[in-house]
């Protein structure tokens, strides 16, 4: 990493070291929101995240946008974190283990959407060096193809965590159906499904 990239993460750090504690009441401030999305493009196009850690924590995660080959610059960035008290630094979006599999997003409208992924079916197909296709039956979704896809990675990140999912799933397929339904499981169990298989 170049001396330029260097000071922007350094700088980066210590803007987030005088607003951590305030960013802690409010982790919906839309000021300060504002202010961390522009901080953080500073230093790539890379995606963020705030969410519960443990009891009374937080994580921040810069995501490298699911690009597995941009995992090291993220880790690069965290390792200058500071010792922030109740703040956990991650280099990617993490499983979200109470997820409730809901959430908002903007679909390609730019039409703010809900999206339930709880009743979502998918079919897995491993190869010899331990990667997965997947298959994917999602629900109805406000959208185009794209809003479509972009909600499964969605999906994906917050069931497998994202640097599980990029490590793991190559090509996904959205389907209107299975060619065989009994072979065809929830998304919410699809993490018990890989361990039990690799």
């Amino acid at each position: 990493m170049d001396v330029n990239f260097n000071n922007k993460i350094i700088g980066f750090w210590e803007w987030f070291n005088t607003i951590g504690n305030e960013l802690l009441l409010d982790t919906t401030n839309t000021s300060l929101i504002s202010q961390l999305d522009n901080r953080v493009s500073t230093m790539g196009r890379f995606d963020w995240e705030i969410g519960p850690f443990n009891e009374g924590e937080f994580y921040f995660a810069i995501s490298p946008n699911l690009d597995i080959e941009r995992l090291s610059v993220t880790q690069h960035i965290i390792s200058y974190a500071p010792e922030c008290e109740r703040w956990n630094f991650l280099p990617s979006k993490p499983i979200k283990y109470d997820w409730n599999g809901i959430w908002k997003m903007k679909n390609d409208l730019g039409k703010e959407i809900w999206v339930d992924s709880n009743d979502w079916k998918y079919v897995l197909y491993q190869f010899d060096d331990k990667d997965f296709d997947i298959d994917v039956l999602v629900g109805d979704i406000e959208g185009d193809m794209d809003t479509c896809y972009l909600a499964i990675d969605i999906g994906l990140t917050g069931y497998l965590g994202e640097e599980e999912y990029m490590r793991l799933i190559k090509n996904i397929k959205l389907v209107t159906e299975f060619e065989h339904t009994g072979k065809a499981s929830s998304l919410k169990y699809i993490k018990k499904h890989i361990e039990s298989i690799i």
